[in-house]
């Protein structure tokens, strides 16, 4: 939050901006919805965009049997999360044409002296979790909100200001365009080299140097894969454990980043898989979303829910970071997440995905193949590590704007402007008339 703005500027109630006010309740019959043609604004729709400023679409629509059942925002009108989880992620956006809204979200209208593209940049100097009070669900009091101290320059300074901010973030949006541009770019890239190195295409010259031809067969997982073992838990009630399951993992880097400790005693009842060493874990809920880790020392002997199949390779077959890289394949995955069955909850069994087959050559040149793996993916970490430090610095620097706007640091200030307090006069005038 910014803590002094311009002595120029006056500091008024929000509630003199605009009308503060909440959504309505989501129409529960399903004969609103159909062939709907106006947007219904959800908390998911927010959450849908990013660093845009304007909503111009959402999931469901409402069609005209709803009419003067529920009111109408006009455009213009600026949103942001009221209630629920999702008002700690500090969403907000404005309405880019009139919409429906569900009573979720909180909703200032703006006066007609009032630019909502201020008070949309305001509110994103905003935390609203220092607002909400406690309840199961976090929430905030309109009323709180309505008597919030509210930063008013004079209009022109408001448009100047607004101006700038929506210059800089454009140079800032095409940047971070460019840079995610490069995450996919990087993402493609690590594929085709896990596809050239099980095609045998990365080690072609190591098998001329030792005139050995290339000798790819496949056979499936079960056959050179060995079954995890189960913690017998009655005999180590007392011993703790570090107890990993889905959200352990970044399906991103494909690696353990966190774990519970419990006692067996009061583990999850899920916690029964013992991990070794050189382990691959495979998520079988929703594989297409690749939560897949390596077990290193760190997790030897440790535990892990059923939620995952346990891939242990049979040392003198098959090498563990060989098969870890051939798991977290594109070739593997996609041809593992057909066999998925449910809808609410899609899952493979364990025999889904050790009935699969690898394509397997000596331990020499699996050996060989990791290395021409890691020598190319570790370039590519070096990037992805400067892209993610790009994107940090980004945000950051949306934030600078930000204080320096209102800090009133950003724009030069008229002379010729209509004063604040003239302003603010004239908009309690009219909301008296």
């Amino acid at each position: 939050m910014i803590k002094k703005y311009p002595s120029h500027w006056v500091i008024t109630e929000l509630e003199n901006a605009g009308k503060v006010t909440t959504g309505n309740p989501a129409p529960q019959e399903k004969q609103y919805f159909i062939n709907g043609i106006t947007p219904f604004v959800r908390v998911a729709d927010l959450g849908q965009l990013g660093d845009s400023v304007y909503i111009k679409n959402t999931k469901d629509k409402l069609n005209e049997k709803i009419n003067n059942k529920l009111k109408l925002y006009p455009k213009g009108s600026v949103l942001f999360t009221k209630s629920g989880m999702s008002l700690l992620l500090n969403q907000r956006a404005i309405l880019g044409s009139n919409m429906y809204v569900v009573s979720h979200i909180g909703i200032v209208i703006p006066n007609q002296d009032i630019s909502s593209e201020w008070i949309y940049y305001w509110f994103r100097t905003i935390d609203f979790k220092k607002y909400a009070h406690a309840t199961t669900l976090p929430s905030l009091k309109i009323s709180l909100i309505r008597k919030m101290n509210f930063p008013l320059p004079p209009l022109n300074e408001q448009t100047r200001i607004v101006e700038k901010i929506e210059e800089l973030f454009s140079d800032l949006d095409k940047a971070t365009e460019d840079l995610v541009k490069t995450q996919e770019q990087l993402k493609i890239y690590r594929q085709a080299v896990l596809k050239a190195a099980f095609e045998g295409k990365l080690t072609e010259k190591w098998r001329q140097t030792r005139k050995e031809a290339s000798n790819i067969k496949h056979t499936t997982l079960n056959n050179i894969c060995i079954k995890a073992e189960k913690i017998k838990k009655e005999e180590n009630s007392e011993r703790k454990i570090k107890y990993l399951d889905i959200g352990s993992i970044d399906n991103k880097v494909f690696k353990i980043v966190s774990h519970k400790t419990y006692q067996i005693k009061n583990a999850p009842s899920r916690a029964k898989q013992i991990v070794k060493e050189g382990d691959t874990l495979f998520s079988t809920v929703r594989t297409y979303l690749k939560n897949i880790a390596y077990i290193n020392s760190e997790y030897d002997n440790e535990i892990c829910s059923t939620g995952f199949c346990v891939i242990r390779p049979k040392k003198d077959f098959l090498s563990s970071k060989y098969l870890f890289y051939y798991v977290i394949s594109d070739d593997f995955v996609n041809r593992v997440s057909p066999l998925q069955t449910g809808t609410s909850y899609p899952a493979v069994r364990d025999d889904d995905i050790l009935k699969r087959t690898i394509p397997l050559v000596t331990i020499d040149e699996q050996g060989q193949i990791v290395n021409e793996i890691e020598s190319r993916l570790s370039v590519c970490d070096k990037v992805e590590k400067t892209v993610e430090q790009n994107l940090s610095k980004i945000k950051y620097l949306r934030q600078s704007i930000l204080k320096k706007a209102f800090e009133g640091k950003l724009v030069p200030q008229d002379p010729n402007d209509l004063p604040a307090g003239e302003l603010l006069k004239q908009i309690k005038f009219k909301k008296i008339k």
